[in-house]
């Protein structure tokens, strides 16, 4: 069978067009096999032949994600790849999308979901790099004032906590934004028909 990889990155709030990109890429016949967050792997096979969704399942212990997986192949989804928390679905296109009873509210949820993962990664990368900080400016302070290797230690700590800061801004800010733009308009939808 042949294969193919392709390089590709989508942030937390790109899932749609993740997931717009493996249904095109089944139209031409390439079928999702599995992924590291940027190197997808394709099986060639009929075009069209799949229908891909990605989800977010609520977090849980190992029977309640067996739970979740049994739940899905009951429906005729088969589970293709999981990444991080990410879990990759599948079904033969011949048997429609893979939706909920209200898409909407699915939609609502799993994008509250991505938000609270995409806070909780950030909260943890700002914990990493104040202890990093921190840890250097204590050695520098425990060293001679005068030697180098203080001066270093001084400048690399407020450089990392500063450059960090300014990283996870830039990186976090757009991403949230697109989010919260997202749940926004779903809400409105809400509102509008219910």
């Amino acid at each position: 069978m042949k294969t193919k990889r392709c390089f590709n990155y989508f942030t937390i709030a790109d899932f749609e067009r993740e997931e717009r990109w493996l249904n095109g890429m089944s139209r031409r016949g390439w079928h999702f096999v599995s992924t590291n967050g940027l190197v997808y792997r394709f099986e060639q096979g009929r075009p069209g032949e799949y229908v891909y969704k990605i989800d977010l399942p609520d977090e849980g212990d190992a029977a309640h994600v067996a739970d979740y997986e049994r739940f899905l192949a009951e429906c005729g989804v088969e589970v293709v790849a999981h990444f991080k928390d990410w879990v990759y679905l599948r079904r033969p296109a011949s048997e429609g999308p893979i939706e909920t009873s209200d898409n909407t509210r699915a939609q609502l949820s799993l994008i509250n979901r991505a938000s609270g993962y995409t806070a909780d990664v950030l909260c943890r990368l700002l914990c990493v790099f104040a202890a990093l900080s921190v840890v250097s400016l204590i050695v520098a302070s425990l060293l001679a004032a005068d030697s180098p290797v203080a001066e270093f230690l001084q400048g690399f700590g407020v450089s990392v906590a500063v450059s960090a800061m300014v990283a996870l801004a830039l990186v976090f800010t757009p991403v949230m934004r697109r989010l919260r733009r997202r749940a926004d308009l779903l809400m409105r939808e809400m509102s509008i028909r219910g």
